[in-house]
């Protein structure tokens, strides 16, 4: 399991997430490609948050069959269109994490890789 960094000598973090992760050496890490709002058979969700809702959930199942979990994350990276969208995904994500606190960057993007992809969410865990 990764070790969190939030030193009291800088700002703490503005929402759940850590400054900083820390994994042993000789771990293993697993990088995860942006997760959009997709189901397996390709269907893209109508909505915000739904898509958000399946781009954690495929997350999940990645790390799942790479037998991890959420507390093996190391780094995650979320990109969205619409800034009006960053609270719903920060409850969405929270309800998936619970208390984990992986260090977490939010970007706001023009566009996505398909026109009617709202979130995308990519990741790094690690394990021994």
């Amino acid at each position: 399991m990764p070790r969190y960094f939030n030193p009291n000598s800088i700002c703490p973090p503005f929402n759940p997430y850590s400054h900083g992760a820390e994994t042993k050496a000789g771990c293993r890490l697993v990088y995860i490609a942006g997760q959009v709002g997709a189901d397996k058979d390709g269907h893209i969700a109508p909505d915000f948050e739904g898509q958000a809702h399946l781009a954690y959930a495929n997350i999940e199942i990645i790390l799942k069959d790479a037998e991890m979990t959420f507390a093996n994350l190391v780094k995650m990276t979320t990109f969205l269109i619409n800034p009006d969208d960053g609270p719903k995904m920060r409850e969405i994500r929270k309800s998936f994490l619970k208390d984990i606190r992986p260090p977490h960057t939010l970007l706001y993007v023009c566009r996505l890789a398909d026109p009617e992809f709202l979130i995308e969410v990519e990741a790094v865990a690690a394990a021994d």
